[in-house]
C-alpha cells in the first residue's frame, strides 16, 4: 500500500478528509443554527430555503473542486462529511433519550 500511495498522496487524502470534516461541521452546524432560529423569522420557509441553497452550494462547490483531484480525495472528503453527520445524529439521539445527559 505504501508503494501505491506516496507521501504527497497520503497528505492529500488526510487533507481531503479534514476538509470533509470541516465542510460537514459547517453544513450541519448551519442547519442546526437555522432550525434553532426558525421561530424568530417572519418567513421561516424562505430562511430555510436560503440556508439550504447556501449550504448545499458551498458543499457542492467543494466536492466538485475535490473531484478534479480524483476519486480518492473526493471519497476521503465524503467520508469526513458523513462522519460529522453520524456523530451529530448520535449526539442528538443521546441528548434526547430519557437516560441521556443534558
Amino acid at each position: 500500500m505504501t508503494a501505491v500511495l506516496g507521501a504527497m498522496d497520503a497528505a492529500t487524502l488526510v487533507g481531503a478528509f479534514a476538509l470533509g470534516l470541516a465542510l460537514g461541521a459547517g453544513y450541519f452546524g448551519g442547519l442546526w443554527w437555522t432550525l434553532a432560529r426558525m421561530d424568530r423569522w417572519r418567513r421561516p420557509a424562505v430562511a430555510l430555503a436560503v440556508s439550504f441553497a447556501l449550504r448545499a452550494g458551498l458543499a457542492l462547490a467543494v466536492f466538485a473542486a475535490l473531484a478534479r483531484l480524483g476519486l480518492a480525495p473526493l471519497g476521503a472528503a465524503f467520508l469526513g462529511f458523513v462522519a460529522v453527520r453520524l456523530v451529530a445524529s448520535w449526539r442528538l439521539a443521546r441528548d434526547r433519550s430519557p437516560g441521556g445527559t443534558p
